[in-house]
């Protein structure tokens, strides 16, 4: 599968889980399986807001690429900050933008 410019190779990715895939998580489940992790998902505007909170839910490990940060929100200027400041923050390679 190819992501824009990210390659992935695997046969087990790691779907996003709100209070479900921290960190901790998704080490787990690299060390077994999943070669492509998404963090929780994250609230733009609580990014704007620079929330602590937020800000460690975007924590991405040092071996855990490939991985994306996903984000959430309904305010355009409020997204293109958020995205901005996720891929930043996380040092994923890929953002990925809930649309539910």
């Amino acid at each position: 599968m190819k992501l824009r410019n990210v390659e992935v190779n695997a046969v087990a990715a790691l779907a996003p889980m709100a209070g479900v895939t921290d960190w901790a998580f998704r080490t787990v489940c690299r060390e077994t399986a999943a070669v492509y992790t998404i963090t929780e998902m994250v609230s733009a505007k609580a990014l704007c807001y620079q929330d602590q909170k937020s800000l460690r839910l975007l924590r991405v490990g040092e071996g855990e690429h490939p991985a994306a940060a996903q984000i959430f929100g309904s305010d355009p200027a409020c997204m293109a900050e958020g995205a901005l400041r996720a891929l930043e923050i996380s040092g994923a390679d890929v953002l990925d933008i809930n649309m539910g």
